[in-house]
């Protein structure tokens, strides 16, 4: 039960951080359309540190699983 509901944390996670990158994207380039630069360097930044946090969950998320496994295999191992 408590991995599920860290599962699910992590999913809804990486909806929320796929939604904040492509609306940096899109603000970023309709910024540079309008030619406000700052707001365009700012969403620029900003899709800098989302991408960072994607990678953080990504590597958080395949060491869980490894984790789970190597639990999995040695419960397996034990009967």
């Amino acid at each position: 039960m408590v991995k599920s509901n860290l599962m699910t944390k992590n999913f809804i996670l990486n909806i929320l951080i796929n939604l904040l990158i492509v609306g940096a994207v899109y603000y970023g380039y309709k910024s540079y359309e309008a030619g406000n630069i700052l707001v365009c360097g700012i969403s620029i930044a900003l899709l800098v540190v989302f991408i960072f946090f994607k990678r953080v969950l990504i590597k958080k998320v395949r060491i869980d699983l490894k984790k789970e496994e190597e639990r999995r295999r040695l419960e397996k191992n034990k009967q």
